[in-house]
């Protein structure tokens, strides 16, 4: 009764000091609510970033150009692409078409783009920016949190002989620590989406005309204005 006493005594004291979050007593039939493995974390509501905090936003863009051929087009975006430190995730190649996915620092996203443009006929491009600071900023303290969590229940089951109560609370450390690295893992993630933009880029190559073509294409152009000015 005294070593039972001792343990509530103990869980009372981390539910009250607190690390951020929320904690509730679950225990399963035929089991004391007084164990210390039955304190569960719950997570706590998104915290929303503070004014002050320095926005992060991720990039990412697309580019369509007209190029002479697609070879020599491929050639220099490969090049050029590494010049800015970047690299190319996956290409394919067909006869007349190239695309590419390519990621650079978002430092150099637009200063990329511009020499991207310069190989051929920039057809169309379009930047798009997301803001990820809350999220960011939620991550952060949640792992705080459940690294604070975690390791007063680890105090805890320095001072518990009681092998039924020792398992619980290891299954507790090892759930709230699969939490933890999952967050870690999303916010690497966040990091590296802020860090690398990626760019979607199409090559086409011009069509070149023969002298029968171009009369043709004229005759159409002359067509096509008598039934639409504009």
């Amino acid at each position: 009764m005294r070593k039972t006493l001792k343990l509530s005594i103990l869980v009372a004291t981390i539910i009250f000091t607190g690390c951020g979050g929320k904690y509730s007593n679950v225990s399963s039939q035929g089991e004391s609510n007084s164990f210390p493995a039955s304190v569960v974390y719950q997570d706590s509501s998104p915290i929303p970033a503070p004014m002050a905090v320095k926005r992060i936003i991720t990039k990412s863009a697309d580019i369509n150009v007209d190029v002479e051929t697609i070879e020599n087009a491929e050639k220099a975006l490969v090049l050029l692409v590494k010049k800015h430190g970047g690299y190319i995730i996956n290409s394919n190649s067909y006869e007349d078409r190239y695309s590419a996915s390519v990621k650079v620092p978002s430092a150099k996203l637009e200063e990329t783009l511009n020499d991207i443009a310069k190989l051929g006929d920039k057809t169309s491009q379009s930047i798009s920016q997301s803001d990820v600071t809350n999220q960011f900023v939620d991550n952060e303290a949640r792992i705080k949190n459940l690294t604070l969590f975690r390791d007063k229940m680890q105090k805890l089951l320095s001072r518990t002989s009681n092998i039924e109560e020792i398992v619980k609370i290891e299954r507790e450390i090892r759930r709230v620590q699969i939490e933890i690295d999952s967050l870690k893992g999303r916010q690497k993630y966040l990091t590296d989406a802020v860090a690398l933009s990626p760019i979607s880029v199409d090559f086409k190559e011009k069509t070149v005309y023969g002298p029968i073509g171009y009369v043709a294409n004229g005759l159409w152009w002359v067509t096509k204005k008598l039934f639409i000015i504009k």
